[in-house]
């Protein structure tokens, strides 16, 4: 949008969507802050009480984008950096009372495949942190890329000393982001730990899309976001979510680039997980599909080729018309070439052609991310004997990508690779 056009949309918007303040505890102890179309911040020097007293100003300044803060202050319109040395004076704009559990919740690039990872994520967030007994205040789509969840603070009395008062804080932000984040949670922990932080307003505009940053009741929350993404208020011309952001999982050079084809209706969307070990010259875990048939004899035919080719353990996984058996000994290309076809497996092609293999572990899935096929199921593990495990190495990040889904490995002393895994978004032929 130009950037006349663009203040001349954001004013008419304001004028007819006041900023959310609902779903906000003690406004009039928030500090506001707008960033303006020549990219510098406005800190808003008033009070703020309702929403009427910041609409004025929207309507007036244009802001790109509108923030508050997640703490509250003993005077919020004098806000100023916490004082660094234990002598510096400490004034009622240094002053914290209370700060929100707030967490920010994100998948990049923005899609409605990502919205939707981050919309699960967000949902198990509320779920882990209900447990627990943390009330939420609310939860938010920001607008763009993702979620905001914000609970009250669990701890309501206030130590006397502010100083004191502030690091408490922080300890107890850190040791439950620390925990979020063990739960295999995608969160922005920086958003959670920092009591100086700012967070989108509820009912504003998010610049970079044109979309609302607006609160999702939790019905809707647990409900699939191509259900509800187009009912979210914005701009006039405000940026289309793209579906997806895929590629093909092989070589597929496309003579249009990267787009997708003008009929998708045969197609659907999935994830893959891919052999290489990330972090080391040309190594792959040794990864595998096998036709679907009985489960036992699936596992007698891996059982043979661990004892013949000295793999070790083999974790295998379940979907409607194949298995996916993900070892996590380590090999070169060749080895591996070797292994799939004595293994007589399909990905032996896939390897020969592609230099890789690419596992499907994620739900196939419409264009509306409608499910179509289950994610991969893990079905059952086939152990080595210790010693071979003890002098094998494995990719420290398959081990990662298995714990992630809740399957404990057995350890392995030698590990190789930089503890990530590759995943691709793909569009396949349905």
């Amino acid at each position: 949008m130009e950037q006349d056009d663009l203040a001349g949309r954001l004013s008419d918007f304001y004028r007819s969507n006041p900023p959310d303040l609902g779903p906000i505890t003690d406004v009039n102890r928030r500090h506001f802050r707008l960033l303006l179309p020549n990219g510098r911040f406005h800190k808003v020097k008033d009070i703020i009480r309702s929403p009427e007293d910041l609409q004025e100003r929207l309507i007036k300044l244009r802001p790109l984008d509108v923030y508050y803060s997640t703490s509250t202050y003993l005077n919020p319109t004098l806000v100023a950096p916490r004082p660094k040395k234990a002598t510096d004076h400490w004034g009622p704009g240094n002053i914290i009372l209370h700060n929100d559990l707030s967490f920010d919740l994100d998948r990049k690039p923005l899609s409605l495949l990502n919205l939707e990872r981050a919309r699960k994520d967000a949902v198990a967030l509320l779920d882990a942190m209900s447990a627990q007994g943390h009330d939420l205040k609310y939860a938010a789509f920001s607008g763009s890329k993702g979620f905001h969840l914000v609970f009250a603070d669990a701890v309501s009395e206030i130590e006397p000393d502010m100083r004191e008062r502030e690091k408490a804080i922080i300890r107890r932000r850190k040791a439950i982001a620390d925990a979020v984040t063990g739960m295999g949670i995608r969160i922005d922990a920086s958003v959670t730990v920092d009591t100086r932080r700012i967070i989108r307003l509820p009912g504003t505009v998010n610049s970079k899309t044109g979309y609302c940053c607006q609160v999702v009741p939790e019905d809707r929350l647990r409900s699939p976001v191509a259900d509800w993404i187009d009912d979210i208020p914005g701009l006039e011309g405000r940026r289309r979510v793209p579906r997806f952001t895929w590629r093909l999982p092989a070589k597929g050079k496309r003579a249009a680039g990267n787009e997708a084809p003008k009929d998708d209706s045969e197609y659907g969307f999935t994830t893959f997980i891919t052999s290489s070990v990330l972090g080391t010259k040309g190594r792959h875990a040794v990864l595998l599909s096998l036709p679907k048939g009985p489960l036992e004899s699936a596992i007698e035919r891996l059982e043979r080729a661990q004892s013949d080719l000295d793999l070790t353990d083999i974790y295998i996984f379940e979907l409607p018309r194949s298995y996916q058996a993900i070892c996590l000994k380590t090999v070169q290309r060749n080895r591996y070439q070797k292994i799939l076809d004595s293994v007589r497996s399909p990905s032996a092609g896939q390897l020969r052609n592609y230099d890789r293999v690419s596992l499907r572990m994620g739900p196939l899935v419409d264009r509306d991310m409608r499910e179509l096929e289950p994610p991969a199921r893990f079905v059952s593990c086939i152990e080595c004997p210790p010693d071979r495990r003890a002098r094998n190495f494995a990719s420290r990040g398959h081990a990662a990508f298995l714990r992630k889904h809740g399957i404990a490995p057995l350890d392995h002393p030698l590990m190789h690779g930089s503890g990530e895994f590759k995943l691709v978004d793909a569009m396949v032929r349905i």
